[in-house]
């Protein structure tokens, strides 16, 4: 999800101070702000943006560089690593 711009909201160092919350729920919702010292811009305040996924080309470059696995390879080392044999867990409990 894209938000639009936004112009920055003006706030003075007092008015954060007393106002904090306001200006957090502001940020929470996308709203960047400048913070001003005697009328000067000071610091700018913007949200970060959490990516939810990542783009399929972004994750294919990721890979691309990964090392090459051989499956029988991995088969040999997960079967020599994990026991093989199933057992039921509650056997000679109570349950």
């Amino acid at each position: 999800m894209v938000l639009p711009k936004r112009h920055p909201t003006d706030v003075s160092v007092r008015q954060f101070v007393a106002n904090s919350g306001t200006v957090t729920r502001g940020l929470r919702q996308g709203r960047p702000y400048v913070l001003t010292l005697n009328g000067e811009p000071l610091a700018q305040m913007i949200p970060i943006r959490r990516r939810r996924s990542v783009p399929k080309d972004e994750a294919l470059a990721i890979f691309a560089t990964a090392p090459l696995l051989d499956a029988a390879d991995l088969r040999d080392d997960l079967d020599a690593t994990v026991e093989q044999d199933l057992r039921d867990p509650y056997e000679g409990t109570d349950l």
